[in-house]
């Protein structure tokens, strides 16, 4: 299936599992862009062969995002595949946490990857195909203490996938989401939970869904938990 699809957008990819998907689709022959809000994170990974290009921005901006498209279109060409794995994390208790901050997780967790696929979505119906992934969590589909915001993120994602799914599988687009456990990332390092797998495991994951996939699994959530 990779012939169908030549060029790749990974958000959140200058570290950890965005990092490691940018890598695991250069590997596959694609023409990968990554975005994230730390440039020098960026070059790093492109000075070391993980992506094509790197566009610093906020997944929260519609400008930033509109700018990651043409950016990536200018040098790689149509979006075919976009990964939405930027998210961030803030613990507390639901009566401690700020509206603020609550609204902090959402918005980079939710209404980023929103912004992406809104932002791509038209280009992928009029050719008819395309791939949109998104990292979700196994905090989308169970409670974790101290972590309301991430999970509501999460479960939203989850939910956002499957709707997605369904608006564009007349289109032959689809959209698949994958919730790992706890990776041996920087965020998790901030929890008390163990590590239980490596980004590169979850990166391989989510290549299969962007690539490898069948089409009729569109809306399907894959669960990286035992």
């Amino acid at each position: 299936m990779t012939e169908r699809y030549r060029t790749a957008v990974v958000t959140g990819g200058g570290r950890g599992i965005g990092a490691a998907v940018a890598r695991g689709l250069t590997a596959r022959g694609l023409a990968v862009t990554v975005f994230a809000r730390s440039a020098r994170q960026l070059e790093e990974v492109v000075r070391a062969g993980g992506a094509a290009l790197g566009v610093a921005g906020d997944v929260r901006r519609e400008a930033d995002v509109r700018r990651l498209r043409e950016e990536h279109e200018r040098l790689n060409g149509p979006v075919d595949v976009l990964v939405n794995g930027a998210g961030i994390l803030v613990r507390g208790s639901a009566e401690d946490l700020s509206p603020e901050a609550f609204r902090e997780v959402i918005d980079v967790n939710l209404l980023g990857p929103f912004l992406c696929a809104r932002e791509v979505i038209p280009g992928m119906k009029v050719r008819g195909r395309g791939r949109i992934v998104n990292l979700a969590s196994i905090s989308g589909t169970l409670g974790t203490p101290l972590a309301s915001p991430y999970n509501a993120s999460k479960w939203g994602l989850i939910g956002l996938t499957k709707c997605l799914a369904e608006e564009l599988r007349p289109a032959g687009v689809q959209c698949l989401s994958v919730s790992p456990g706890s990776v041996d990332t920087e965020m998790l390092a901030r929890t008390p939970f163990p590590p239980q797998m490596t980004p590169e495991e979850v990166a391989r994951v989510v290549v299969f869904a962007a690539l490898d996939a069948p089409d009729a699994m569109t809306g399907s959530n894959l669960e990286v938990f035992g």
